[in-house]
This record gives C-alpha cells, structure tokens and sequence, in this order.
C-alpha cells in the first residue's frame, strides 16, 4: 500500500516555496493547519535554519545527517531539509536520515505525498503517525526542528524541552519557533533545564528558540505509543472525571491534545441519547460481536456503552466483544484504549472508512471481516466530499443486519442522510443542541 494513499482526497491547494535556492510545491489540506499558505512561524524557522547553516558551512562544520521535525503538519520543514541535503557538495543522501512525526494520520499521508511530488527518496525521508517526541528507543539526533503546536498544552511543551534536548547527538541543537504568547514560558523553561541558549530571534508573531544538549545527560528516552502512554508519560495526563451520560455515569482519564477533555461533546450526548431510546433488542449484538468506533475521541461513548451493555445485555460486555478503535489522532486512540481497560482493544490510525476499510476488515481475521455494530462521529473536513465513500465503507465493513449510529453536526447529518443508498434502514433519529445521532440497520 502506498504511504500516500488517500492524500489526493483531502487536498485543497498545493503552493509554491523556496528554501536555499531551491523550488518546492506543497500541497495543502483544509484539515490540518495553515490550510491556506505555508505559515509565517515555519518560514521564519527555515529562514533561522539557513542562516545557521550558512554560518555551519563557513566554519568547515558538517550539516546534521540524523533530523527529527517533531508535529511535521504537511512536512514542509523536513521535506525543505531533505532537499537541502540532496543538493551537490553535502552528505550523500544514503548517510542522511529525516524523520518526519505528527499526532494526525493525515499529516503522515500528505507529508508522504509532498515528499514523493518534490522527489525525495524514501530512504532519506519517512513519515510517521507517533506522538510529538516519539520514535525508536535510544534514538538521538544531529537536529531535532519543530514548529511547535500552541494546543499541545503547557505540561507537554515543557517536557518537549527538556526530552529533546535528552535525545540530541553531542554538538547538536534543537530549533524551535512558537507563538509569541508562549515565547516567555518556553525560555524559562530552557533556564530552567539548563539548557545552553544558543539563539533567541523574535519574530513580528513567532520567536525562534535554539538549545543545545545539557552539561549532564538527562535520564529521557523517547516516547513509546502503544496503551500506556497515559501510566508512563504524566505531562500528557489532563484529568480523572466521573461523568453521567443518559442516567449511567462512568470515570474516564482526559489527555492533552484530544477534544472533549472536560466534558462529553454534543455528538457523544446525543449519540448516547439515540442508543438509550433505541430498544436493547435493536442491537442484536451476539456473542463475541465486532464492534468499530470510529474517531473515539477521549473514548467517552466507548466507556458509557460498555456500563450501557453491562446493564441491557451482559453477554455483550463480555470479554469476547472485539473492539476495533479507528482514528486520525494517535493520541485519540491511546487515550480511549486506556480507557476501555480492562478490555481488549485493537487501535488502527487512518484516514476515514472508505480509504482504510481494507485494514479495518483486516483487523478482524481470521474470524470475520465485518462488524456488528459500527459507533461513528466522522469529521468531514472542508472542501472534499466524503459523505458517499463513507457509506461505501459501511457497506463494506457491516455484516447483515448489523447496526450503525453516526452522530454529527445537524447540518452534516442532514446531508449524510440524504445520500443513505439503498439497503439502509433508518432505526432512529436523534437532535440536540445542534448535533444529530442517526441508527440504521444494514440489510444487504
């Protein structure tokens, strides 16, 4: 499969940029940030970067061959590096390394697509759907570069100081360019870790940070993914809640970078609403069902329909129940995983149903490959149409006679409903608050 596959479906403009005398096109995505333009904080960043090696270059000092862009977005900073690289007269791209990680599945493809338009090799560049400083263990870089996200939330900015200063190669730097509400806090962070200050340039928005590794080694690995991101990294940990959905109440631990932190969204209220007017019978769920939640956000439906099942149907809280969670957010998923514990779930990151049906029927050889029951909040970014490859996906993905509720924004619900092909029965119909749940039942 390609790493780009699914890329074109979601693009909503490409834009020309230069870096070092050299001409890229990015494409861009209304679904991921500065949808319009390359932002002014990366351009400002690269700028720094430039002149920096300019300076590196004068001195006789090699450019870095092991690069991290830590929250790539559309990859234009490291794909920009990449093609530094490339250029006659520097390291041979076959000793040269750039990692490229976002927390979103699709800045990972749009990444993967941008590097293929502007012909870097894979072997120089990949792209990764990991937390911000994720990757291998004891890996350590020449650069670590980032754009960094303001919504990441301040506990996980501070470790990123400190943990990517843990992950540099002697002589090597972290450069950072952030917002100019967050400047103050990121610098005494730095004095705070004892980090050498080696630049410090404002910017009319941004201001451009660069640190070196500290005097002593700091005892910090990268972070590890995979279910207990919660138990292990604290700085992404935002709270522990008891919440009451439709008369059930449940306990469920929030993380930073993930919707729905405080409270459950209009979508997950009415959601709930629907499945509680429903007649448990409605559900059919037989032993050992399959059941898909896609974009599970904090993992509050999931949480609130295990007590709903405990109470209606036993036998289909039972550990035999396969849970498939499916999501953009990589953090989304590691947050509702740990949230269904005891039970076993199995995360999958992608793009939406249609694009990933083949891994998410995949997930569940080599018993079946449909579900039972499908729980959906889709998020249709602007300017694509994906509401007809989404019902192509859930006709693809149910068993019949399965269930599936989506709920929505009432005037993208509206639309979802009015394209529902034939073979889809309506079961039930849900408003509130500006938000729409809708149940059908898949016939053929």
């Amino acid at each position: 499969m390609s790493p780009c596959r699914g890329a074109e479906a979601y693009i909503s403009k490409e834009v020309p940029f230069r870096f070092r005398a050299q001409g890229f096109s990015f494409a861009l995505s209304q679904g991921l940030f500065s949808a319009a333009a390359v932002d002014t904080g990366t351009e400002l960043l690269l700028k720094v970067l430039s002149r920096q090696w300019d300076q590196a270059q004068g001195q006789g000092r090699p450019l870095p061959q092991k690069v991290l862009d830590a929250g790539c977005g559309v990859g234009v900073i490291g794909i920009c590096i990449a093609g530094a690289l490339l250029a006659p007269g520097h390291t041979p791209p076959g000793q040269c390394q750039v990692r490229c990680q976002d927390r979103d599945e699709l800045a990972r493809v749009i990444t993967a697509y941008n590097a293929q338009k502007n012909r870097i090799p894979p072997g120089l560049l990949s792209s990764h759907t990991e937390p911000l400083l994720s990757g291998p263990r004891h890996a350590r870089w020449d650069l670590i570069i980032s754009n960094l996200p303001a919504k990441a939330g301040k506990p996980v900015l501070a470790d990123f100081i400190c943990r990517s200063a843990a992950l540099l190669n002697p002589g090597a730097s972290v450069l950072i360019v952030v917002v100019n509400p967050l400047a103050d806090f990121l610098r005494a962070q730095i004095a705070r870790a004892k980090l050498p200050l080696q630049y410090d340039e404002p910017g009319r928005e941004h201001r451009v940070f660069m640190y070196g590794p500290p005097a002593s080694p700091l005892p910090l690995e990268p972070v590890q993914a995979g279910g207990h991101l919660l138990q292990d990294y604290p700085m992404y940990h935002r709270r522990r809640g008891a919440y009451v959905l439709e008369g059930l109440g449940y306990s469920l631990d929030s993380i930073q970078g993930v919707e729905d932190f405080d409270n459950p969204s209009g979508a997950v209220q009415v959601a709930a609403k629907l499945i509680r007017r429903l007649h448990p019978d409605k559900l059919r769920l037989p032993p050992r069902s399959s059941i898909l939640v896609y974009e599970p956000g904090q993992g509050h439906l999931p949480r609130w329909f295990l007590e709903y099942l405990a109470q209606e149907k036993p036998s289909a809280a039972s550990p035999g129940c396969r849970w498939v969670f499916f999501s953009r957010n990589i953090l989304a998923l590691e947050a509702s995983r740990y949230n269904m514990y005891p039970q076993a779930v199995l995360a999958i990151a992608g793009l939406d149903l249609s694009i990933n049906r083949e891994a998410l029927a995949a997930a569940l050889e080599p018993e079946g490959r449909t579900y039972e029951l499908i729980l959906g909040f889709p998020r249709f970014v602007p300017q694509t149409d994906r509401i007809i490859p989404l019902w192509e996906g859930l006709r693809a993905l149910l068993s019949p006679g399965a269930m599936v509720i989506m709920a929505l924004p009432a005037s993208e619900a509206e639309r979802f409903d009015r394209k529902k092909p034939s073979g889809f029965n309506r079961l039930g119909d849900c408003k509130r608050k500006g938000f729409r749940a809708l149940g059908y039942r898949f016939l053929s």
